[in-house]
């Protein structure tokens, strides 16, 4: 049946909907395209294309600062004469110091989701950038463990609002598009991992303390601190607004194409959410009663602290294999460029829009990595080991937070949800610092993560076996209603209303 046809039958039902005294109940219908939302005009093409080249870049660049930022301190740890050494800390207070980083993220990190819909998003993005960055740089000047704590604590809770950037990302791109542009952004995330170490052993091999007056890994802070503010800067001057809040022509959409972004999101299949998109605080209720929120977010623990080991200990791994410091920065990039190449995928799930297949895969492969670090093996072998590992756990975030964003409807519902996810995962972050005590293999450190990687498995395939049977209640309650003549109470109201619960909305496996 032709889309036009469809259209036409639901209109007589709310026609006859009417007719019973329904008036005042009647909303505005979205029907359910049979084609593929990758077939466009070439108007859209077009439209797309901008955004492609305009709002990924400048995501990318965000999350390309925030990342070497963040990997900043595990290379400072073994820069020059170490900023541990220099600042004379305990093996606890260095772990408390990457600790506070967290502790600041999850505080912050549900209000930095919401608030992108309040606040401007070149604001609230690049005044985040400028932020962290400002505090970083100020962490050359730190002489002791008090201030070191404080300014981890707040780049954390300044980094918590650029996670906003995939929300305001959702609003521009359909369910079966978002994550090859998420994969975009964050392969600037994998870049920076080696980026940073190319930048630490360039700072490390120019700027010497007896060369300047000032320690290699203070200049690693300036340097890294003063990018992120750049960024901020061009941020602020060229994002886009919301694409809900586009009335007229701008800099970088006509007239035509801003008509274009108000029709293309009208498919509930496809779509994350409607042009009434708001912040509803009744959503986050719904949310927290939502049990499959609660596996989502459980099942994202395994992933960040993966993550979260490879950023803060990964030169520590190295050198505690035996390198010098200059070649454990080098040497630091080998994992990150693997992960890289591996990104992709996210286009193959989008063309064939399903996503947990995809991330049951590259969390095995996780596993494999993680496997033969456990083993007594060469010291080669793991390299291998890690590169394995880093080539698994960066696609697993972009497919997990595309297949967490995708299956939830609803503006405030689909931030809450990627939060708690976010939550769940920055307190195992926490962890990743307390749990790898043990060099040089680190047992204890990888042990943890790969048993919550296996659970994060063994999650993703009850998520996909739910998905199918509520997607196969959802059709047959369709049918039942369409073989008594009567119209679904859903078809008479929004997502926003509804949420995921929609009748029409399918879940991606």
């Amino acid at each position: 049946m032709s889309r036009i046809n469809k259209a036409d039958d639901v209109a007589l039902q709310l026609e006859e909907a009417d007719t019973f005294g329904n008036e005042d109940a009647v909303k505005p219908v979205y029907i359910p395209n049979d084609e593929s939302s990758h077939k466009k005009t070439k108007a859209e093409r077009r439209f797309i294309t901008k955004c492609d080249f305009v709002i990924v870049p400048l995501g990318a660049l965000l999350y390309f600062v925030a990342y070497v930022d963040r990997n900043s301190i595990g290379n400072a740890r073994v820069l020059g004469t170490g900023m541990q050494n220099d600042l004379g800390l305990s093996g606890d207070q260095w772990k408390n110091c990457l600790s506070m980083f967290f502790v600041g993220y999850i505080i912050f990190m549900l209000p930095g989701n919401i608030l992108i819909k309040v606040l401007r998003p070149n604001r609230h993005l690049g005044g985040t950038a400028l932020l962290f960055g400002a505090l970083l740089a100020a962490m050359s000047a730190a002489s002791n463990y008090a201030t070191v704590v404080a300014l981890r604590l707040l780049i954390g809770a300044a980094q918590a609002f650029l996670q906003g950037i995939s929300i305001y990302c959702s609003l521009w791109y359909k369910r079966d598009e978002f994550a090859t542009r998420l994969a975009f952004v964050y392969w600037a995330a994998t870049i920076s991992g080696a980026f940073s170490g190319l930048i630490a052993y360039a700072v490390g091999d120019s700027l010497r303390l007896e060369n300047t007056g000032r320690d290699s890994w203070r200049w690693l802070f300036i340097i890294e601190g003063s990018m992120a503010m750049f960024v901020g800067i061009l941020v602020w001057l060229i994002l886009p607004p919301s694409p809900e809040s586009l009335k007229q022509k701008t800099w970088l959409l006509s007239s035509e194409e801003v008509a274009i972004e108000s029709s293309l999101n009208a498919d509930i299949e496809t779509a994350y959410n409607t042009h009434e998109s708001r912040v509803d605080w009744r959503q986050i209720l719904t949310t927290m009663k939502d049990p499959k929120s609660w596996v989502f977010a459980s099942l994202n623990c395994g992933v960040s602290l993966g993550v979260s080991s490879i950023s803060l200990f990964l030169p520590t791994f190295i050198h505690e294999l035996g390198f010098s410091g200059e070649r454990t920065q080098l040497f630091s990039v080998i994992p990150y460029a693997c992960a890289s190449c591996v990104i992709p995928l996210s286009l193959v799930s989008d063309r064939l829009n399903i996503k947990g297949p995809f991330l049951l895969g590259t969390i095995l492969v996780t596993c494999t990595g993680y496997i033969i670090l456990l083993c007594e093996v060469s010291v080669a072998a793991k390299i291998v080991a890690c590169c394995i590992a880093a080539s698994g756990l960066y696609p697993s975030v972009i497919l997990m937070q595309a297949w967490i964003v995708g299956n939830m409807a609803g503006y405030t519902k689909r931030a809450t949800s990627w939060a708690m996810a976010e939550i769940f995962g920055q307190c195992f972050g926490v962890l990743a610092s307390h749990v790898y005590t043990t060099p040089p293999r680190f047992i204890k450190g990888h042990a943890i993560v790969l048993g919550l990687l296996l659970y994060a498995a063994v999650m993703t395939v009850a998520l996909m076996w739910w998905m199918m049977r509520a997607n196969k209640k959802k059709q047959e309650e369709i049918l039942r209603y369409e073989s008594e003549g009567m119209v679904h109470p859903h078809k008479l109201k929004s997502l926003e209303e509804v949420q995921d619960f929609h009748i029409d909305f399918k879940y991606i496996i």
